[in-house]
């Protein structure tokens, strides 16, 4: 695979999406960029929202305050209020469970938390509904409010908001650019943006990012912070889940710093019936991949699907080489978190590098 083959790919697939980014490493070469947006102007530089890639930077936030040692500590020891399977009520819901998706948590009851509702109070108005049918430890489900958590873990911990945290701990040290929902990113860097669309029968629809402030938090339009931000009272606004906003060299950057042998939190060790191999391991924020179906060599790294957005950031350790991708503009009404032939051929294409 070339420079030119890899460019090529990135234009076919913008037939079927408003934008294509595909962004390569290797070793301590500069990152190349494969950019695609007909009718819109893009560079390395334009900013989106990237999904669940987010995880990798509110995990490794996470375990810059916590160390290591800090996945056996009980959550609910350092949140303040009690977090508790009621399926096993003697024993509390840990901070790797959390971070590691086995902690007994669902999506059932969603995650969308109101403004100025403290996080246990929207807890305990769920009741029951935020738990799976299995009690921690008991299986990997993943979990999008376990994120959350896990974030106000680290709030908690440290006495210090969420965004500024992983900005001092994480996004700087490592020259990594964006912020959780806008926080912290420029005026300027916010009007070099690609909103977030999905295609319809008359084209493509934006869904998130259309219209932005030039300045604070920003999560849904219409929705500002009013008062001073709080911690444990405001941090959904961030979406520490999912709301982290970079370009294609935030997502290579993201991706060149990933470690080649991340401490694993979760291994799987029953019968998968993931054909793709997606989830066999995980760790503070990353997929181990030992042997990926759709790849021939061992991965690290996120997936990334929502609202209309495909992506990833990954580091194939035994080639020393870095990549990222992003699809913008998947069609109305499909959410299948399954891989798509377009992500096949990005993978493809990569691992002939």
């Amino acid at each position: 695979m070339t420079a030119p083959a890899l460019d090529a790919l990135a234009r076919s697939l913008t037939g079927s999406f408003a934008f294509c980014g595909i962004a390569v490493q290797q070793g301590g070469a500069a990152p190349a960029f494969y950019l695609s947006a007909p009718g819109r102007a893009v560079d390395p530089g334009t900013m989106f929202r990237v999904a669940s890639v987010s995880k990798i930077i509110t995990g490794r936030t996470a375990l810059a305050v916590l160390g290591a040692a800090g996945a056996r500590l009980a959550a609910e020891d350092i949140l303040g209020f009690a977090l508790r399977h009621p399926l096993a009520p003697d024993r509390p819901v840990t901070v790797g469970g959390l971070a590691a998706h086995h902690a007994g948590l669902s999506d059932g009851a969603g995650y969308a938390i109101p403004q100025g509702v403290a996080l246990a109070d929207w807890l305990a108005a769920q009741g029951d509904a935020i738990w799976s049918p299995h009690p921690p430890g008991a299986r990997f489900e993943y979990c999008n409010l376990g994120y959350i958590l896990l974030a106000a873990v680290a709030e908690a911990a440290a006495g210090e908001r969420f965004d500024h945290l992983a900005r001092r701990l994480v996004l700087d040290p490592l020259g990594i650019p964006g912020g959780f929902n806008w926080s912290g990113v420029s005026g300027p860097e916010r009007a070099n943006r690609l909103p977030t669309y999905r295609r319809g029968p008359a084209g493509f629809v934006p869904q998130i990012d259309h219209e932005v402030p030039d300045r604070g938090i920003f999560r849904q339009p219409g929705e500002t912070l009013a008062q001073p931000y709080m911690p444990g009272r405001d941090l959904a606004l961030l979406s520490p889940q999912g709301g982290f906003r970079t370009s294609m060299a935030g997502l290579i950057r993201i991706a060149a710093q990933l470690p080649d042998r991340p401490a694993r939190l979760w291994d799987r060790t029953a019968a998968s019936d993931d054909p793709d191999r997606m989830f066999t391991g995980y760790g503070w924020g990353l997929q181990v991949l030992d042997r990926p179906a759709f790849y021939p060599r061992p991965l690290v790294g996120h997936f990334a699907s929502a609202y209309g957005f495909l992506g990833g950031a990954w580091r194939d350790p035994a080639r020393d080489l870095s990549f990222a991708y992003a699809l913008n503009g998947r069609p109305l009404g499909e959410d299948r978190d399954d891989m798509t032939a377009e992500e096949r051929r990005i993978f493809a294409a990569v691992s002939a590098l």
